[in-house]
């Protein structure tokens, strides 16, 4: 019986071909997109999961006051001392800290007349490897301990020293530092970080002058080091409880005046979370959001249903054409059961060809799906053994969901009834096809909807004002290569040029994450507003092209203007001096060693100087005096000599430092990398998008087509009693104009919840406009009425005598 299927099924799909091109095309677009946002969900998801105990490993959140701008990744130096001396449930500590870039020089090897730059160096303490178990591919991962040792990851030692194998690494020498004659050795290389980390690194140095700063501080309030601990299943909770006594017998002690009604905690974050979870201050990397991989979740399924809708409309609307084959067989004896399996036989086949199809188009689409998706996943059906005990569950389920109705409906049919040629489409199945229609649109307008306001909202974050020019900005991450001392020097070289407009220097930029804090208040005012603040030299508003509402910029004089800032709008506000700012003194840092008093001698315009997702914070600017530690140079160049700006740059600075390369970014790249996730989640809509527009009105297009079919003798007959094209055309498409408007009464409420849903986590965001909607619902009907117009012109355009001479 099984073979007599599959031969009657291979008879009914090749005999109808149309359909089963149709039916095929949708299936193979549903399943391809589904595997895609599968294999992006399984990466997202798989972050920090490679360690041998990731479930056992927490990093130490610091929770200052109320809110998430307060909420920081990193914890007190002293803590991880005291987790490791005092909590016995805590099986290993480990602290790391991300500090300057320096340069580095191999000793010896093909490169050694090469100095790098390197950007991505941890300061880790020699227990890193008790936590994190990355692969050690040659040497010994406590070779840190010594201090003069450093730990490489593969692809940083090839780059180093050639095409060598890790173990021949081992043992060779680099030099850290401009003009330094200190040499390090590499004590181990490491595999590569996997993407999947919430952090990466080319090299790992255990420094103990910066662990005797730093490490060994004993300063209860400053989060500075990422500490992560491994604690065992079960004793999180007994943790959790001996951490808040910890806030209370160091933390609370040190919070004065008013400060001491601070809510403060620390917080136990497990490492598997954090991608898709934690947006705190000072993250290693920018972190995506469980809620978009939860909407393409639901997208995915959603894409699914559509391609079996498609099979199910399709199937139940030439069941007119199969009616007589039905009704033989069932003359002939053939059961309902035995009906019901053949018509499933051919959802199978259909099936099981689309997927097939759909790992092919997969494959074929792997580079351009990672350049929408910003990933590096590789599509490889033999790689991930799972895709195989999903591919025969999703036969399954797709065979079932698909063909099961019109299995039922098709064998239904009553034999003596079909065979006197009773029409056989009922109103409930003409009914529960219209309904599957008006779904299938309503998602399309839905995502439409939600592609466009995503789109403008993209667009607003990367056009918008944000209260300072961010266009033709270039960076340069001077890491004490231009001295103190050689700052107005480096200036003045460009004073004539015609590629730099302006230069300045400063200890921060208007990025997140790339500024310190510091407590500010009035000095008659005990209690301290922590507020936001680096340090800036005069040119650094007029670079930036920054409005001062009230008062002056700093004064070119060197240092004339030593403790005076500038603050923003929202400082002032907050400070309480908004209308008698200029001339007010400030106190920063009260009862610390950098206690200074400052004067108000100017207030900014309020200005974007993190995420649009935040209100703008307060802000305080000081007077750039005498700064010895790592800062930026922040350089206007001219749109006309870009290039030529880039190239001038650096030319002066091999002057100043010529062992090390320029490092330097563009702020208006940096600032669309803070957008990453929102970006992506933007590229990847519209791909849905466009497959569910492409399966909707593939639907549409079979159902107009078995339409006319059904239709073509009254057409006939109407055309012979002079009825116009435009009158058929208007019989034809009327139905289907119907359906597409009550998608879009359904579909316009629900988009507008979901995007105002989304579009709620940001401060600074679009208004709603009509018009959006309005697009959507009209380019859904240019396109039905396209679509309905290629079968229905064709058809208008036949002889009616062709069509009725049978009659």
């Amino acid at each position: 019986m099984l073979k007599n299927h599959f031969l009657i099924a291979w008879r009914a799909l090749n005999k109808n071909r149309m359909f089963t091109i149709l039916n095929i095309s949708g299936l193979t677009i549903g399943i391809a997109g589904f595997f895609m946002i599968l294999f992006f969900i399984v990466d997202e998801k798989s972050y920090d999961r490679f360690y041998g105990h990731s479930e056992s490993i927490y990093r130490v959140t610091s929770h200052w006051g109320i809110g998430e701008g307060s909420q920081y990744a990193t914890a007190p130096p002293p803590l991880g001392r005291v987790l490791g001396e005092n909590f016995p449930e805590v099986e290993a500590v480990t602290r790391i800290l991300k500090w300057n870039d320096f340069t580095v020089q191999p000793e010896s090897g093909p490169n050694a007349d090469q100095i790098f730059r390197e950007a991505s160096v941890f300061y880790a303490e020699p227990n890193f490897f008790e936590v994190f178990d990355f692969e050690i591919l040659a040497g010994n991962p406590n070779s840190l301990s010594g201090g003069k040792s450093v730990i490489l990851t593969e692809s940083t030692a090839k780059r180093y020293f050639g095409d060598i194998t890790a173990r021949e690494a081992v043992g060779k020498n680099i030099l850290i530092g401009s003009g330094s004659t200190d040499l390090a050795m590499v004590g181990a290389v490491i595999k590569d970080i996997p993407v999947q980390s919430h952090f990466h690194f080319d090299m790992l140095v255990h420094n103990l002058d910066m662990h005797r700063e730093i490490f060994l501080m004993d300063n209860w309030m400053w989060s500075i080091l990422h500490t992560y601990v491994k604690i065992p299943n079960g004793e999180v909770l007994s943790v959790e409880g001996k951490l808040g006594q910890v806030v209370t017998d160091q933390i609370v002690p040190r919070l004065s005046g008013e400060q001491s009604g601070t809510d403060f905690f620390f917080g136990l974050q497990p490492v598997q979370d954090i991608h898709l979870h934690s947006h705190l201050l000072r993250e290693h990397e920018a972190n995506s959001y469980e809620s978009y991989v939860n909407i393409f979740s639901i997208v995915a399924g959603i894409i699914l249903l559509l391609a079996s809708i498609n099979f199910m409309n399709l199937s139940t609307a030439k069941g007119a054409k199969r009616s007589m084959e039905v009704g033989v067989r069932k003359v002939m004896g053939s059961s309902k059961f035995q009906l019901v399996g053949q018509f499933l036989t051919e959802a199978f086949f259909l099936v099981v060809a689309s997927t097939f199809l759909a790992m092919v188009l997969v494959e074929l689409l792997n580079g351009t799906f990672n350049e929408i998706s910003n990933k590096q996943i590789q599509f490889n059906i033999f790689q991930f053994s799972w895709i195989w005990g999903v591919a025969p569950i999703l036969i399954i389920l797709l065979t079932l969901m698909a063909g099961f109705y019109p299995a039922f409906y098709l064998s239904s049919f009553k034999p003596l009834k079909v065979i006197k040629g009773v029409q056989m489409q009922g109103k409930n199945t003409i009914g529960l096809r219209s309904g599957l229609v008006v779904f299938q649109f309503s998602i399309s307008l839905i995502l439409i909807i939600c592609a466009l306001v995503v789109q403008r909202q993209l667009s607003f974050i990367q056009n918008t004002n944000v209260g300072f020019d961010r266009e033709q900005l270039l960076i340069i991450h001077n890491d004490g290569e231009i001295k103190n001392e050689e700052r107005e020097d480096f200036k003045r070289r460009f004073a004539s040029s015609s590629s730099v407009s302006s230069l300045s220097f400063s200890t921060g930029i208007p990025l997140p994450g790339n500024f310190q804090m510091r407590n500010f208040n009035l000095p008659q005012i005990i209690t301290d507003n922590g507020m936001n603040w680096y340090e800036a030299d005069h040119e650094f508003v007029s670079t930036l092209n920054m409005e001062i509402v009230e008062g002056r910029n700093f004064t070119d004089i060197a240092g004339s203007d030593k403790y005076k800032v500038l603050i923003n709008e929202k400082a002032a506000k907050v400070l309480g001096i908004s209308d008698k700012a200029i001339g007010q003194k400030i106190i920063k840092n009260r009862g610390d060693e950098d206690e200074a008093e400052l004067e108000v001698v100017g207030i900014l315009k309020d200005f974007n100087f993190e995420s649009l997702r935040q209100e703008i914070k307060p802000l305080v600017i000081e007077y750039m005096d005498d700064y010895f530690l790592r800062d930026y140079i922040t350089v206007r160049l001219n749109p006309e000599n870009f290039e030529d700006g880039i190239a001038e740059l650096q030319e002066n600075w091999k002057l100043f430092e010529p062992r090390v390369p320029m490092n330097y970014s563009f702020l208006d790249a940096d600032f669309q990398a803070v957008y990453q996730s929102e970006l992506q989640m933007g590229k990847l809509m519209n791909a849905l998008t466009v497959m569910s527009i492409f399966i909707a009105f593939l639907g549409l297009f079979g159902l107009t087509a078995y339409s006319v079919q059904q239709r073509a003798k009254e057409i006939g007959i109407r055309k012979v009693f002079g009825a116009g094209e435009s009158e058929i055309f208007l019989l034809l498409s009327s139905g289907y104009m119907k359906l597409i408007l009550i998608a879009c009464l359904i579909a316009i409420p629900m988009a507008y919840f979901l995007v105002s849903t989304w579009l709620d986590d940001f401060a600074f965001r679009i208004p709603f406009e009509l018009w959006v909607f309005a697009t959507a619902g009209l380019g859904c009907f240019v396109l039905a009425i396209f679509t309905v117009a290629i079968q229905s012109f064709k058809s208008i355009g036949t002889n009616p005598i062709s069509i009725l001479k049978s009659e």
